[in-house]
């Protein structure tokens, strides 16, 4: 029996959004559980006072121990009470009332032919500019961007990343492929996942009808039919930190490496030069490079 508990991940959360993701959610699962890094008793207080705080649980952690330590406790609340599949979120994220639905029937109709399949995820639409993320393979000369003329055809699409807000993972394949790697504390821990698993002969499809809301980055701009996601500097270190970290493993696949390093580059200077705070987004990004290239890992002190 399919049993879909969901894990969400909050730090500091927008508390109308985050209810707006708990109203969302809560009737398309069998379980959920808030795992909260330390935003203190004030949050704690109101998710307890939330009209539907019977339907979950929190776990309220001393402190920001990170995204993907975070997930790893949620997962192991729920694996105790039964699971069969786990569904993450961020605290920004809102499904629509049929996602978990449509990505379910997605992932029981392709299981039956082809490879195995490690997860699979929400097409995401920010609600800041209303423009969707497309599905991605990384070729050697680049990013190939996979997208859909229609929303509603059901169409499955092979990535080589689901970003893990929205991914539902069936707990068989979390245990094969392992669980989320705490060291890199936040940013890249999907893309880290989604490169075991893609190593392992494991696939990875995004769901065209399955919407997610979602948003990347503290702020957004469009800059000549570009969208570029702005982050704090202590963000832009474990963003730059993260990636050198990734060049150096045996499984991130040369097609993505290759293409990163020239956006390395450019948001190196973009961000130093263009986008403030231009001296504290440099000091933190080359700090973040110094480190990722010595192997440090867990959070940033």
């Amino acid at each position: 029996m399919v049993r879909v508990y969901a894990v969400v991940v909050t730090f500091q959360p927008d508390l109308p959004r985050l209810k707006q993701l708990l109203t969302a959610c809560l009737p398309q699962v069998a379980g959920l559980v808030v795992v909260d890094n330390g935003s203190g008793a004030h949050i704690q207080a109101s998710l307890q006072s939330h009209g539907e705080a019977d339907q979950f649980d929190v776990l309220a952690l001393d402190g920001n121990v990170g995204v993907a330590a975070a997930q790893n406790k949620g997962v192991a609340w729920a694996r105790e009470r039964g699971c069969s599949h786990l569904l993450f979120f961020d605290q920004d994220s809102v499904p629509s009332s049929d996602m978990v639905a449509r990505l379910s029937f997605a992932l029981n109709r392709s299981a039956h032919s082809g490879p195995p399949i490690a997860a699979v995820g929400p097409k995401l639409i920010d609600r800041r500019t209303g423009t969707s993320t497309p599905f991605v393979h990384f070729g050697v000369l680049g990013v190939i961007k996979k997208t859909c003329e229609k929303s509603d055809n059901g169409q499955l699409v092979e990535t080589d990343f689901l970003v893990s807000s929205g991914m539902l993972i069936p707990l068989e394949m979390l245990d094969r492929v392992g669980l989320l790697e705490e060291g890199l504390f936040i940013d890249n821990v999907d893309l880290e996942w989604c490169f075991r698993a893609r190593s392992m002969g494991l696939c990875l499809y995004g769901v065209n009808d399955a919407l997610m809301e979602h948003s990347v980055g503290d702020q957004v701009i469009e800059l000549r039919g570009h969208v570029i996601h702005l982050h704090n500097p202590s963000r832009q270190y474990y963003i730059m930190r993260n990636r050198i970290l990734l060049y150096q493993r045996s499984y991130s696949p040369w097609g993505w490496i290759i293409q990163d390093l020239v956006r390395m580059l450019f948001k190196l200077l973009a961000f130093s030069l263009f986008f403030g705070p231009r001296r504290q987004n440099l000091a933190m990004m080359l700090k973040g490079i110094k480190d990722g290239l010595s192997g440090k890992m867990g959070k940033l002190r």
